[in-house]
């Protein structure tokens, strides 16, 4: 696991686990490999710049299997990551943390979504009691790894490059929120808490 933290200007009231691929930026089959592969949506800039006027620390929890694969040097890999908190911190937002799983499925490691170790990992190093934190992602194993962590599941259903929205069929849990994009699951999430 691959940890990265950031000094913030202020104290988190509380926090939001993100995934990144698919809740930043727009995801790629091939994997995220290039700077110039990455591109945010616009309404995470947004909901990220809401994040920091609200005091709501954003920890990101990342499956990069992309490293272990040999597509991304570990090098390049954080040139990515160091480029992507500048441009969000360039919108008004800013990230606390984040949490990366650089391992391939077959490795069969401890911390790779669906298995909850890195958020269980970010609620230990930042003091954060799971059964109030929330886990925003894209796919089925967010989901998984934040239900295993006893946090509330947020599923993202924002439609992919391709038109169709990702298949989510298969989670039927009740305590998981449906969104339609990141700022509207902020906006759930404020309201639901309260300020």
């Amino acid at each position: 696991m691959l940890i990265w933290s950031n000094r913030c200007e202020y104290s988190p009231e509380r926090y939001l686990l993100l995934d990144r691929d698919g809740v930043i930026n727009i995801d790629r089959p091939d994997y995220i490999k290039h700077w110039n592969e990455f591109i945010f949506y616009p309404d995470a800039l947004a909901a990220l710049e809401q994040c920091r006027k609200q005091r709501i620390g954003v920890i990101l929890i990342s499956n990069q299997s992309a490293l272990n694969r040999g597509l991304i040097s570990l090098e390049d890999f954080w040139q990515l990551h160091h480029r992507m908190v500048q441009a969000i911190e360039a919108n008004g937002g800013t990230l606390a943390a984040a949490f990366y799983c650089p391992h391939r499925p077959e490795e069969r490691c401890s911390c790779r979504k669906p298995a909850p170790f890195m958020l269980l990992k970010a609620a230990q190093m930042f003091d954060i009691a799971m059964q109030e934190a929330v886990m925003i992602g894209d796919r089925p194993t967010d989901v998984q790894a934040a239900i295993a962590a006893g946090c509330r599941a947020v599923l993202l259903t924002r439609e992919l490059a391709t038109g169709q929205a990702p298949d989510s069929d298969s989670i039927n849990p009740a305590n998981v929120t449906r969104c339609s994009n990141l700022l509207a699951a902020l906006a759930d999430l404020v309201e639901s808490v309260g300020p």
